[in-house]
């Protein structure tokens, strides 16, 4: 059986946590119409106070890390952002997309514009201006 070097075992390591992560199962969600507590919080209610954590420790020994290499799998720069985007009318828009596309919307100064979600996930960023503001709308 033929042995992999290093790099693979640790790509193949990193792809597999990378899945189990993702396919991981969300925690329950409360029902919106979840029932009122049975005793009305008042203004004697005792509230506990958080309590310290252990502290990390001072230093820590980076020489087991040392014969790890740093693995990237996309070069630098290789997600370019969008600078000075240009925008759909609405009308554009409603041709363009379905009315359940996701889109990150931001209003300022009775400026609004819409980020489509799907479309920010090749880019991540967005430079722009809304309401005479610079933003960065990230994803």
């Amino acid at each position: 059986m033929r042995k992999l070097p290093l790099r693979q075992k640790l790509i193949a390591i990193l792809t597999g946590l990378v899945l189990l992560v993702a396919c991981g199962a969300a925690p329950p969600r409360p029902s919106p119409t979840a029932a009122a507590p049975a005793v009305a919080p008042t203004a004697t209610t005792m509230v506990t106070e958080p309590t310290a954590a252990v502290a990390p420790p001072a230093t820590v020994d980076i020489s087991k890390y040392e014969a790890y290499e740093i693995i990237t799998l996309l070069p630098k720069d290789a997600i370019p952002a969008i600078d000075n985007p240009t925008f759909l009318t609405a009308a554009e828009a409603n041709d363009e997309y379905e009315p359940e596309e996701l889109v990150m919307g931001v209003f300022i100064n009775d400026e609004a514009r819409a980020y489509s979600v799907p479309h920010l996930s090749t880019h991540e960023i967005v430079n722009d201006t809304v309401g005479g503001r610079k933003i960065s709308v990230t994803w």
